[in-house]
């Protein structure tokens, strides 16, 4: 491949993938400049199978899909496994729960998460609670897409455009997008970076390595000869053993629905039919990460001489090291875009859980006279007063977010009991659930912070959220149990 930095080509066509999307995303709003707060942040509660399943799956194809799998397989090898097995758990999950979500969102018309949980167990103060701990988490989660972005355009462009500037440029447009068309821009732009996620994941995990090594079969072969034992667990790691694997399965099944945005998603669903046929071929969109994951494994053979600065960045050098300029560029650009569009989401969602829960109904007391104008006014300024935080703390301060990144996963799986229970446990009660998530939350932050994860048990490992949840989950029950009022609402 040519390095010459004046070849431009990777550039432009990347850039023309972001501004791309940043006008797709902008179209619903420009088509309907007086948009309902009901389609800004729900869209409409109309979003039919596929649609919805296109927003869904964006949640599937970010950063960590793209980046991340490459990086596990190229980096610890056999652990990397895990990214197949909790999906399929995930949507059974979501089978029976996200159509329960759904039910309540359009017959009480809640928008977050944190209505949710105020509805469930009749008080606001819950609610409140709940969504301070959604936006704590969100926070950093989507400084993780931002840094991701960086790292993405910069090796795309070959150094010719800093992280920093690359952040700015498209997490402008991301905002601007978000601001005018809610959850309909991300919508419609899930779609378009979906299928070229899928397609490039396709090509090039079957290319590569055929490229490199004859076959995926060879592949395997080679890196067994180059590194015994790298493909079992616990591969190029200490303790990321089959024990651990079993308890971050059921961590990441738990967890992966109780990210707050994805309340707001399923809320725009037409029906509970919709959920549930998503959970049912979401599986087939899951099945597209094992690609990414023959990329990193390939490149352990191809830099076994030259190890990658970066883990992370082993898919985008594959491609750089093997292709012209201008493949960079759609690969950067895809890349790009599984940034841009979850971050999106993440804006939405974090926009309103604190101008909905926090400011209208903490701050200003549940005002019932604030109209939902009112509330879609506060959240589209504050997707650019968040823009502007995120970006800083990425710039500036990104160690401030990474204990909370951390913990991100393990923090929000401890909604689990809360929502899950809520919904189908009629002894369910508001202490239990007050209990359990305070309990296991500390016990999150303790474990992770004195850096006891994975938590070492009679010569095992397991995950330390699965210690907090098991923990969670036994406190909610025995609370519930013995708590004699304030039980759930069931619909």
């Amino acid at each position: 491949m040519n390095n010459n930095m004046g070849d431009s080509s990777a550039l432009i066509v990347l850039f023309i993938f972001i501004i791309g999307i940043a006008v797709l995303g902008a179209i619903p709003g420009l088509k309907d400049k007086h948009m309902s707060a009901e389609n800004w942040a729900v869209g409409g509660r109309d979003f039919g199978r596929w649609l919805n399943w296109f927003i869904m799956a964006g949640e599937v194809y970010t950063a960590f899909a793209f980046l991340g799998a490459s990086g596990w397989a190229y980096a610890k090898g056999g652990p990397t496994y895990y990214i197949l097995g909790y999906g399929a758990l995930a949507y059974m999950v979501g089978y029976h729960v996200l159509p329960r979500v759904c039910e309540y969102g359009h017959r009480h018309m809640l928008v977050t998460q944190g209505d949710l949980v105020e509805y469930l167990y009749s008080s606001r103060p819950l609610g409140i609670f709940v969504a301070c701990i959604g936006v704590a988490f969100l926070l950093p989660y989507l400084q993780l897409q931002l840094t991701a972005l960086g790292l993405i355009v910069e090796v795309t462009s070959l150094g010719v455009i800093p992280r920093v500037q690359a952040m700015l440029i498209a997490f402008i447009m991301v905002a601007i997008f978000v601001f005018l068309s809610g959850l309909k821009g991300v919508a419609s732009t899930a779609v378009v970076k979906d299928v070229m996620m899928m397609g490039a994941m396709l090509f090039f995990g079957l290319y590569l390595p055929y490229h490199y090594c004859g076959g995926i079969g060879e592949m395997f072969n080679q890196v067994e000869a180059l590194k015994p034992g790298f493909l079992t667990f616990p591969g190029g790691t200490p303790s990321l053993d089959v024990v651990w694997t079993m308890s971050t399965l059921v961590v990441m099944a738990a967890g992966f629905y109780m990210w707050p945005h994805f309340s707001t998603n399923t809320f725009s669903a037409r029906d509970p039919e919709v959920p549930k046929h998503n959970a049912v071929w979401l599986p087939v969109c899951h099945l597209f990460l094992i690609f990414p994951m023959l990329v990193g494994f390939t490149a352990v053979l191809v830099y076994a001489n030259n190890p990658l600065p970066v883990a992370d960045m082993a898919f985008l050098y594959m491609v750089k090291d093997t292709f012209p300029a201008w493949v960079l560029g759609i690969i950067g650009g895809a890349g790009a875009l599984a940034c841009m569009i979850p971050a999106a989401d993440l804006l939405l969602s974090t926009s309103l859980l604190i101008s909905r829960n926090i400011y209208i109904k903490g701050f200003r007391g549940g005002d019932e006279s604030i109209s939902p104008e009112h509330m879609k006014r506060v959240a589209r300024y504050l997707i650019l007063v968040l823009t502007a935080v995120a970006l800083y703390l990425s710039i500036f301060h990104s160690s401030l977010l990474v204990n909370l990144l951390l913990t991100g996963y393990s923090g929000v799986t401890q909604f689990f009991p809360l929502l899950a229970l809520g919904m189908f446990w009629k002894e369910a009660s508001k202490k239990g659930a007050v209990c359990g998530l305070i309990i296991g939350e500390f016990l999150v932050f303790y474990l992770m912070l004195n850096k006891m994860d994975p938590f070492p048990i009679m010569g095992e490992h397991l995950n330390a959220g699965f210690v907090a949840l098991v923990v969670n989950f036994i406190v909610f029950v025995v609370v519930s149990l013995l708590t004699k009022d304030g039980k759930t609402k069931l619909v």
